[in-house]
């Protein structure tokens, strides 16, 4: 029904957030994308992006917008397969048809186990990584408007056309420098407190369960590198990955101040429910990259 060219400009738009953007990567010219969502619009009545900057899409670009990245997926899952029946899977100009991978992980994932999936994106060399850095109880959002093929979320029930795997628990461990490590021990609603984003609520998961009853003052921080260096200069505690908490207490730059708690976020991989070789190979990348979580408590 949808002209597969149209889709593709589609979302090449909502990729870009340009139409000359767009134009570049598809390689061909602006008034070309133009032409080729005004015949989307034509075809459905009604806008599919909203001309904004960045260009983002329309509630029926949205719908649009899945559709033309499970299209993608599945010419490439059509192109792998007929490259292993000798078929070269290449585009007209010659170049190697790569497929777009479009994932959303929370950071404390991307700086911690997920590198491993990453790794394996590179050496298997047929995907391009459109990696977002989501917080783990939002990603879902994305996957429902079709702007991800999958994402690493906390929640377990799935999101419209996906199924579910457990991956474990990320366990999270209250940290500051020693510097401040006896004022926060004592009082920790009552010190400065380092959160990524407002998005980020584990600091409040933990103060919940020492039954605190006053809001600290927060800095924020959202850059992983950033995050850990001012919780190393003791701008305010926090919890962190306990692997990575583990590391920085090994070398005295940091303290547990509490070792009787922790925070524990179960974590799901959640992928669109359709048949796909590539998707397949990123889900198994990322279940054997997470077993180091399953095990730990999920609660």
């Amino acid at each position: 029904m949808y002209n597969a060219t149209s889709l593709a400009a589609l979302a090449a738009v909502c990729q870009t957030g340009s139409f000359e953007a767009a134009a570049r990567r598809l390689h061909i010219t602006q008034s070309a994308v133009s032409q080729r969502l005004a015949a989307l619009e034509h075809e459905i009545g009604r806008a599919v992006v909203q001309r904004t900057r960045p260009v983002a899409p329309s509630a029926a670009g949205e719908v649009l917008l899945k559709l033309a990245r499970q299209v993608e997926l599945a010419t490439a899952d059509a192109t792998e397969a007929l490259a292993a029946a000798g078929v070269a899977g290449v585009r007209s100009d010659g170049t190697t048809r790569l497929t777009r991978c479009a994932l959303a992980v929370n950071a404390d994932s991307v700086a911690t186990w997920f590198a491993t999936v990453v790794g394996n994106i590179a050496r298997d060399g047929s995907m391009m990584l459109d990696l977002r850095i989501e917080d783990e109880e939002v990603s879902r959002e994305s996957l429902r408007r079709g702007a991800v093929m999958a994402a690493v979320t906390s929640q377990s029930a799935p999101a419209p056309g996906c199924v579910v795997s457990p991956l474990g628990a990320m366990e999270y461990w209250p940290v500051c420098a020693p510097q401040i490590a006896d004022a926060v021990a004592a009082a920790p609603e009552r010190q400065p407190l380092v959160r990524f984003d407002m998005h980020d609520s584990l600091q409040h998961r933990y103060l919940e369960m020492v039954g605190a009853l006053h809001e600290p003052p927060a800095h924020f921080v959202p850059s992983n590198h950033d995050f850990l260096a001012a919780v190393r200069l003791g701008l305010g505690w926090s919890v962190l990955p306990s692997n990575q908490a583990r590391e920085e207490i090994a070398r005295g730059a940091l303290v547990r101040f509490d070792t009787s708690r922790s925070v524990a976020v179960p974590l799901y991989w959640q992928r669109w429910r359709i048949e796909s070789p590539i998707l397949d190979r990123v889900t198994a990348w990322v279940i054997c990259a997470a077993a180091g979580l399953r095990g730990r408590p999920a609660a």
